[in-house]
């Protein structure tokens, strides 16, 4: 029966949403439909997640629906975004009219016993890899009187993954990295809603209902960060973008979740922004993070999300062997993890 929802989020997604998409499922299964693809690697529950996966199941005070939300807050609290993964994408100029990127399968898509290994050391995932064992935990939850199952999504050229949730009463997309956004990973550390969820069908309103209680109270926004726009927004940008560098440290989140707030502050001004990379030292592996670089008022400045500061710089004069300005020019083999 769990094969009929899936065909029905499918067909969701096409109606709902731009671009193609495929589902992933674990081996296994006998789906046969063209969108349908099947992981080349077991799904498995992250060891720091057991411990709640196992109490959840024991659970019975709490509905299926909380349950999925606490193991949403478990990994946004829990992990980071593995930005590294983006370092490596390829820009595909074949098409001088649609130019695009192109993941690399070995970052944490296809990977090996190692790659396994060598991620237990560290919280840094990148979205198929949260995919996999959060769809994995989330039907150890399941019951078979919940008629419902947690999947994988993803768009047709491997750029992002999410967990698709598809049953009798709704369909859900749970993405709590979402591509193009801050981040829920980022939001959730903050004490902020949850905004990476959407929810395609609802016939009683159970998710909806589970998701606003759960964003009941929370802000949209912290109040520092709106006190310093509404206090320094267009008197003294650079002040306030320093001001909301300050609140964001005193929060101490990681480079990533960083970089993606200032960056969301900073374009929101209307600026133009120019990513960069830098190199991480003194780490076992070849590693990245993003800053970037911006012009105002006739000086160009570096927002290093690595030492969290903004200073001004002369563009010309920064280290090469430090900050790379186009990685997909390269090519950069890579077998850590």
């Amino acid at each position: 029966m769990k094969d009929e929802y899936i065909i029905e989020f499918y067909n969701e997604v096409k109606n709902s949403l731009e671009g193609e998409y495929k589902i992933i499922l674990e081996p296994g299964r006998k789906i046969n439909e063209e969108w349908i693809e099947y992981d080349k690697v077991k799904w498995e529950i992250e060891d720091s997640m057991k411990d709640l996966v196992q109490k959840l199941v024991k659970e019975n005070k709490l509905t299926l629906e909380q349950k999925i939300l606490k193991l949403y807050e478990f990994i946004c609290l829990n992990y980071i975004y593995d930005v590294n993964v983006l370092y490596f994408f390829k820009k595909d100029l074949s098409d001088p009219n649609n130019i695009k990127y192109i993941a690399v399968d070995w970052y944490g898509r296809i990977v090996g016993s190692q790659w396994i290994e060598n991620r237990k050391k560290h919280n840094r995932r990148i979205c198929y890899e949260f995919a996999r064992f959060y769809a994995k935990a989330i039907n150890k939850l399941i019951t078979p009187n919940d008629k419902v199952e947690a999947f994988m999504l993803g768009d047709r050229e491997n750029l992002h993954y999410v967990v698709g949730l598809s049953g009798e009463e709704y369909s859900v997309i749970l993405d709590l990295d979402d591509f193009n956004n801050i981040k829920d990973l980022t939001r959730l550390k903050l004490g902020l809603s949850i905004k990476g969820i959407r929810i395609l069908r609802d016939n009683f309103g159970k998710f909806k209902k589970t998701l606003d209680n759960f964003n009941k109270n929370k802000l949209e926004e912290l109040p520092e960060i709106i006190k310093a726009k509404n206090t320094l927004e267009g008197k003294d940008n650079i002040g306030y973008f320093n001001k909301v560098l300050e609140i964001l440290n005193f929060y101490n989140l990681d480079s990533q979740g960083f970089f993606e707030y200032m960056r969301a502050i900073i374009e929101s001004e209307g600026i133009e922004i120019e990513k960069i990379w830098k190199e991480v030292k003194n780490v076992e592996e070849k590693r990245y993070v993003r800053c970037l670089i911006f012009n105002f008022n006739s000086k160009d400045y570096l927002l290093d999300s690595l030492d969290k500061t903004l200073k001004v710089i002369d563009k010309e004069k920064l280290d090469k062997k430090i900050f790379v300005f186009k990685p997909e020019e390269n090519y950069y083999s890579y077998y850590g993890g």
